[in-house]
């Protein structure tokens, strides 16, 4: 017999849904934050409307993961339960709660451990501990379990990005170890988006939406609206196809939200250092018998002056996400407006470094530099419209269509330091630009069995058009002296007369066409993709006077790919992979004597060995790789001028061990270590051959720790550090950038004493206010971010 407390407790705890109560077996689509036990399972009974019946002292101090996806109420409970030392078991149309002692004559529930494989279209559930995807997208290989992904991959979840408080993709990478922020757009670069290195090869303004290229913001879109952050490691040509701009490192991808079954309204609240106040709100609703359309809308706004003496940010971003679930028909219209404003930020180049001067201190970056009147406006508008239909139950035609207007205007300077006291040049310049982005993909995937094996295959062809217009005519418009470490502050410069609106100067034009297929043994133990991708590359640059265009690179290129994945017991997988990517070629920079010149696009090589292991609620993996990809250097001429040069190579080889998930109950943890040797090989005349590749640090290292302190339930402590060695800055080696160690520390509180779920964070970035160099690009030094506090509030309602 029940005790009469316990079953006051179930009829506390119950919906009062319970006319609709569903089967344990059913499944359902959850969305359930971590926060303290009780309030999990309240949550969960209110989701399935299946009463459960717990004694509140069972459950008293004891935290509850998040859970999110499709999932029976079995699963759902397993996975809130686990190593909590609670079992569930069912009687009746209840489920009792009890310490896991069961008798023999009752039947428990099993914990079940959801490893269940992705389907084309819907997201991996999330890993234990809430913070990493069980699996990532694979371009056009769909989505794959971690330990199904022959590549380096991680997908960072929606619950990480709104614990940790992150606006940007930048913020989400520096959770990794093999991906260091060259720039960070929000606030430190005038014009500039997140810049990225990964496994030491940039990646700059090319992060996709949905799996396609050409639709996000080419500058900075906020993360809040993401789902996932997804970050694929090494060249992708096959997978993903040719980047817009320099995509050699890799590639990262921003999966949208989408409405769940269980209805959301969420409203945050935050507030950054030194005053940006901001506001978030997520609403999400399905309709129809059977749920199958989704709505859901994300508006974003922040406004203040950030961490940094004199800096301004403005910006709004609203995001609606429509999607329809039918038996054979599935389809989605993400659509987004964003404006972003900055008063005062850095240059886009960051600061200059005269030749032959060592490096000076880094500056403070509280402290202003940039000129009161400088700014840099951005507008972005985009639209992604994707569908797939099953002809039958193992063939699927598929396609997508969508682009981005991106509009953009920077007042800024470009400064360059002369001496080693800090004292500087200068020069302002006025830069109207704008992109148009338009990109298309069609293809038919399916499966069949042949000889004992199965066959995974794959066709695709995609189109992605961009662009540009700038006007470089405004460039030295003025020009003055100041100090890194003293700036001097002059009167604005007249725009009188300065067009706001630049001509077209130049269009890429990408067009490809792929074939995968993935052949595997029964099991799955042993399986092997081959396929290989065929790009158009067409550049065509445009007289800004008579409007003519005139085709300056007109290419084709064949980018193969080979994995092979073997798992030789449960938990175990090991891989191999030899892929290639294509980015776009360099154009020679500014002060050279063939400045505007465009290269050929380059093609990137990656041999990579690797294993994975999961232990369950632990996931580690270590991989080796070599990626080589031709380099561009600007070659003295011995008379003081200097030849943009591509004619060389860089060779990355490099080891990268990674883990995240939960080390205990309670206790998470998140990162890796990675060492990179990055050389120069058949430079000019050997002048540089086998020394260091320059901005590629040797050693990097991220480790992010959570704890629940079991003394107060609902509180949550969390600790990180990323730690960077030394990087040379010059071909020839003379100069280099200290290492640093950055620390972060952050607390989080849930709670449900309002009567709905409660969260309160509070972060703290760059803890002991280091002052240091990020990274470099040439001559150009980028400093790192300021101390800073955020604070937000978030309630449900």
């Amino acid at each position: 017999m029940r005790h009469p407390l316990s079953l006051a407790v179930a009829l506390a705890f119950a919906s009062p849904a319970l006319v609709h109560a569903q089967s344990a077996d059913s499944a359902i689509t959850f969305a359930i934050a971590a926060q303290p036990l009780g309030a999990a399972l309240n949550e969960l009974s209110t989701a399935t409307g299946i009463p459960l019946a717990f004694s509140p002292a069972l459950v008293a101090g004891k935290m509850a993961p998040a859970i999110s996806g499709v999932l029976s109420t079995r699963q759902a409970l397993a996975q809130l339960l686990a190593g909590s030392g609670l079992t569930a078991q069912q009687e009746g149309g209840t489920i009792i709660i009890r310490a896991a002692a069961p008798r023999a004559a009752e039947t428990t529930l099993p914990l079940v451990s959801v490893a269940a494989d992705a389907i084309p279209g819907e997201l991996p559930q999330a890993y234990a501990g809430g913070q990493v995807a069980r699996g990532s997208r694979l371009g056009m290989l769909g989505n794959r379990d971690v330990n199904d992904a022959p590549f380096s991959v991680t997908s960072y979840t929606s619950e990480l990005i709104a614990n940790q408080q992150a606006i940007t993709v930048a913020d989400v990478m520096a959770n990794d170890p093999s991906v260091r922020t060259v720039s960070y757009g929000l606030t430190n670069a005038a014009g500039a988006g997140d810049s990225f290195m990964i496994r030491g090869f940039y990646v700059q303004n090319s992060v996709m939406f949905d799996g396609i290229y050409g639709i996000a913001p080419s500058r900075t879109l906020p993360v809040e609206t993401a789902e996932r952050i997804e970050v694929l490691k090494g060249p992708n040509a096959l997978l993903n196809g040719m980047a817009p701009y320099d995509a050699s490192g890799g590639a990262i991808n921003m999966a949208p939200k989408r409405a769940d079954d269980k209805p959301l309204t969420r409203l945050t609240a935050n507030y950054a250092s030194e005053g940006v106040f901001g506001g978030h709100l997520d609403v999400g609703r399905r309709f129809g018998e059977q749920h199958e359309w989704g709505l859901r809308f994300n508006g974003v706004y922040r406004n203040g002056k950030t961490a940094t003496d004199g800096q301004k940010v403005d910006m709004q971003a609203a995001t609606v996400a429509i999607d329809y679930r039918g038996e054979r028909l599935r389809a989605s219209l993400d659509a987004g407006h964003q404006r972003l404003d900055n008063q005062a930020p850095l240059g886009a180049g960051g600061l200059g470094i005269a030749d032959g001067l060592s490096i000076p201190a880094a500056p403070d970056p509280r402290r202003q530099t940039a000129q009161d009147w400088e700014f840099a406006d951005t507008k972005s508008d985009y639209a992604l419209l994707k569908a797939e239909y099953d002809i039958a139950p193992a063939l699927t035609v598929y396609g997508a269509a969508g682009g981005s207007n991106n509009r953009f205007a920077y007042l800024s300077t470009d400064i360059f330091v002369i001496d080693a006291a800090g004292n500087a040049q200068a020069t302002v310049y006025f830069w109207p630009n704008y992109d148009r982005h338009r990109s298309a993909q069609a293809g038919l995937r399916g499966s069949f069995h042949s000889g004992g094996l199965k066959h995974q295959w794959n066709l695709n062809a995609s189109s992605l058009t961009r662009t540009n217009g700038y006007s470089a005519d405004y460039y030295g418009i003025a020009s003055f002296d100041t100090n890194i470490y003293h700036p001097v502050f002059v009167p604005a410069p007249s725009l009188a007369g300065i067009s706001y609106t630049p001509p077209k100067t130049d269009k890429l034009e990408l067009t490809s066409y792929a074939v995968a297929d993935t052949i595997s043994t029964a099991g799955e133990r042993i399986a092997v993709t081959l396929g290989a991708r065929h790009q158009q590359v067409k550049n065509t640059a445009y007289n800004t006077s008579t409007g003519r265009g005139a085709t300056v690179y007109d290419q084709s290129a064949t980018t193969p790919m080979l994995a092979v994945l073997f798992k030789p017991q449960t938990g175990l997988a090991l891989y191999g992979n030899y892929i290639e990517g294509l980015s776009q070629g360099d154009t020679a920079p500014i002060g050279t004597t063939n400045a505007g010149q465009v290269f050929a696009p380059k093609e990137t090589k990656q041999y990579e060995l690797g294993a994975k292991y999961d232990f369950g609620r632990f996931s580690t993996a270590a991989a080796l790789f070599q990626i080589t990809r031709p380099s561009g250097l600007a070659i003295s001429n011995g008379d003081g001028s200097a030849t943009y040069k591509v004619d060389g190579e860089q060779r990355n080889r490099g080891v990268e061990l990674t883990f995240f998930g939960e080390l205990a109950p309670g206790v998470r943890a998140l990162g890796g270590v990675v060492y990179t040797d990055a050389r120069l090989t058949h430079t000019d005349r050997g002048l540089y051959d086998d020394n260091f590749a320059p901005n590629v640090a040797r050693r990097q290292l991220n480790i992010g720790a959570e704890y629940d302190v079991a003394a107060l339930a609902g509180l949550t402590l969390t600790a990180r550090m990323i730690a960077t060695s030394a990087q040379v800055v010059d071909p020839d080696n003379t100069r280099s950038i200290p290492g640093t160690t950055r620390w972060d520390a952050g607390a989080r509180y849930a709670s449900t004493a309002w009567g709905r779920p409660l969260m309160l964070r509070a972060s703290i970035t760059n803890l002991f206010a280091r002052d240091y160099w990020a990274s470099g690009s040439g001559a150009w030094l980028y400093q790192g971010q300021p101390r800073s506090v955020a604070l937000s509030a978030t309630l449900d309602f």
